[in-house]
């Protein structure tokens, strides 16, 4: 019975990758609209001890294809304890639509220093379009195009595809990870149903953003994206996911375990504002490594036909998803990614409930 309650897990998590990778392929939305005029724009970065992400980043924000006229950059410094104000206040002052903002509050314990941060910055957009991204983010040169042209009253929200850079195998693999987690999320989100948003890669209309409070009524929760995004979904609207290459954006890898536990540690957080079915569904990928390793000992012929099917439909996935941006993966890496899933779902779930505080740009969050 243990055995047959194992593969009856390995068989599930293998037909949902079958039909992910189905749905994902035929079923695809893209979303584009005749634009008369182009809006007004403002580009929030909020930073925080990024004197050494800050010089690729404003470089590409100089590079976006955008009227001059109308795009506003919006800058804030978090309380650094490195070079950014200066970096950031060099920057604002050679063109005028480049406004360094005063963040002089500092965050009380437990409140989110990045949502603070972007509250005080959309204060000082009266309307139009306000476009995110981060520090640590290059993004394209059509990316505040690709947002006019996708974007509707209806939908509130949009996110673009945001993938991790570098080529060392570790950077890869989180690559992966990210396209994976990210194709989920499309998936869903082209079924009517908003999961999550980018903090690094979207798009809120003004008047959408006003209705649900801002920031400020997220400032409690250290994933504010998905907190937002949840709040427009409340309210009526139906926030969107964009995958092409005109609105990918590149985002650096963490560099070590410690950082990458931690990472995920704040967005395991945050996936405890799903509804629980959507709980349950990221615990299934959990469990299907513990049935895996009981299905192997009990009926190993079995779980093994299934375990390698459930590599080719998750790789196949993965590839359909990156290859919508014109994002080649190399073969062994879906090897390489179904070990490395292995060891870092385990790993997540024991850091999650160990009694480590959250840390994120230095600061230690409960």
């Amino acid at each position: 019975m243990v055995g047959q309650a194992a593969l009856f897990i390995v068989i599930l998590v293998t037909l949902m990758y079958a039909a992910l990778s189905l749905l994902l392929r035929f079923k695809f939305k893209e979303y584009s609209n005749v634009v008369e005029e182009m809006p007004f724009i403002s580009v929030l970065l909020p930073c925080r001890n990024e004197a050494d992400n800050l010089q690729d980043c404003l470089k590409a924000l100089e590079n976006i294809d955008y009227p001059s006229e109308k795009i506003t950059f919006l800058v804030a410094d978090d309380h650094s304890e490195d070079e950014t104000a200066e970096i950031l206040q060099n920057w604002t002052s050679k063109a005028e639509n480049r406004i360094l903002v005063p963040f002089k509050k500092r965050p009380e314990k437990g409140q989110n220093g990045k949502a603070l941060a972007l509250a005080v910055m959309a204060n000082r957009v009266i309307s139009g379009l306000l476009v995110f991204t981060d520090a640590d983010c290059i993004v394209p040169t059509s990316w505040c195009r690709s947002f006019v042209q996708a974007y509707s009253k209806d939908y509130g929200l949009v996110t673009g595809i945001t993938t991790v850079a570098g080529d060392r195998l570790f950077a890869r693999m989180q690559a992966l990870d990210w396209w994976l987690t990210l194709g989920k999320v499309k998936v869903v989100s082209d079924a009517g149903y908003s999961l999550t948003a980018m903090g690094n890669n979207m798009a809120m209309e003004k008047e959408a953003y006003l209705k649900v409070g801002g920031f400020n009524s997220v400032v409690q929760e250290v994933t504010e994206d998905l907190a937002i995004s949840k709040a427009l979904y409340n309210k009526g609207y139906r926030p969107i996911h964009v995958v092409n290459k005109a609105s990918l954006v590149k985002t650096k890898a963490e560099k070590t375990i410690k950082g990458l536990l931690h990472q995920r540690k704040r967005w395991m957080r945050g996936a405890f504002l799903l509804p629980l079915i959507w709980q349950v569904l990221l615990g299934l990928q959990v469990v299907f490594y513990i049935g895996l390793l009981i299905g192997i000992y009990y009926v190993p012929l079995w779980t093994i036909g299934f375990w390698l099917i459930k590599i080719f439909f998750q790789s196949i996935f993965i590839s359909t998803f990156s290859m919508k941006t014109g994002i080649k993966i190399r073969f062994l890496d879906f090897i390489y990614f179904e070990i490395y899933n292995w060891w870092v779902s385990w790993a997540t779930v024991i850091f999650y409930f160990c009694p480590v505080a959250l840390t994120w740009k230095n600061r230690s969050y409960l």
